[in-house]
């Protein structure tokens, strides 16, 4: 039934983001911008940071014009792919499953910041 209704009614057809690139000297210039924002939400937090919560903070920290119409959910889980990709010394993120915003943020040299992991 719902796809006779949707014969009738056209979708709106989204243009795909064009993806830029970046030069290696921009690129270590954003992940050092990236590591030094995301230990200090952890430092402030003195705990670890759950992925949306993080993802929003570095929204804040960025000054980002129009946060809200950044859906937070897919940036957040961008941040947990860059950062398990840049294999920082001390950032480090922990996500149990590969679903959307889901994770912690955390500092591997400061125990107080690291998330309980429950025994089985």
């Amino acid at each position: 039934m719902r796809r006779i209704f949707t014969f009738f009614y056209r979708r709106e057809v989204r243009q795909p983001a064009c993806a830029w690139t970046m030069t290696d000297v921009q690129r270590q210039e954003l992940l050092r911008v990236l590591s030094e924002i995301g230990l200090d939400i952890v430092r402030e937090a003195n705990a670890p940071v759950p992925l949306l919560t993080f993802g929003r903070r570095v929204l804040r920290r960025l000054q980002c014009d129009g946060v809200d119409a950044i859906p937070l959910p897919e940036f957040a889980d961008a941040l947990k792919r860059v950062l398990r990709e840049m294999q920082h010394e001390q950032l480090q993120v922990m996500s149990p499953t590969e679903m959307l915003g889901v994770g912690y943020v955390y500092n591997i040299t400061e125990r107080e910041t690291w998330p309980v992991r429950s025994g089985r």
